[in-house]
């Protein structure tokens, strides 16, 4: 009974303010405004209620717990979004107008694990080799600007008889 009862205030306290903005509000942040007051809210109705006022859908995992006491007025929502993350150590990824909120540790330790299965890969793939006619200049001249865009496993030379570039890399 004790949670609908804070449910239901929490929801009534929720005042939305067509569409006007702060004129103090960052470029970024300009959007709906929220006013919230609440005591001892759970987190996850919090997020809801402001998701809901951006006008995105939002998916919060199990590990994102904890109650919030909030006394915000006439904020813009992604403001107030920002400052409830920050508050209980939380951070979100948007995907669309998916907004995924969890544990900014989590969130790190998966963008890490993204990145070493995208360096694995570029491991594993094949290499491809490309003949890149030069004209109107040297290919001696444009490879160096060729091998900074290479990746570690990529070679690139000049045949200057026929001016070209030859390259040896995976492909991207």
């Amino acid at each position: 009974m004790a949670t609908a009862v804070a449910r239901a205030a929490l929801l009534c306290s929720l005042l939305l303010t067509g569409g006007q903005a702060l004129a103090a509000a960052p470029a970024a942040a300009r959007g709906r405004t929220v006013t919230i007051d609440v005591k001892d809210a759970e987190i996850g109705n919090v997020l809801r209620l402001i998701a809901e006022t951006g006008g995105l859908n939002l998916v919060v995992g199990d590990d994102v717990k904890g109650r919030v006491t909030l006394h915000l007025r006439r904020v813009v929502w992604d403001q107030a979004l920002l400052v409830v993350l920050r508050l209980k150590g939380l951070g979100s990824e948007r995907y669309g107008n998916v907004l995924r909120v969890a544990p900014v540790e989590r969130l790190l330790a998966e963008r890490e694990a993204r990145a070493r299965q995208a360096e694995l890969a570029d491991l594993s793939a094949p290499l491809k080799t490309w003949l890149i006619p030069v004209s109107y200049a040297r290919a001696a001249d444009l490879l160096p600007q060729v091998q900074a865009t290479l990746s570690p496993r990529g070679t690139a030379f000049v045949d200057e008889r026929a001016n070209v570039i030859i390259v040896h890399d995976i492909e991207r």
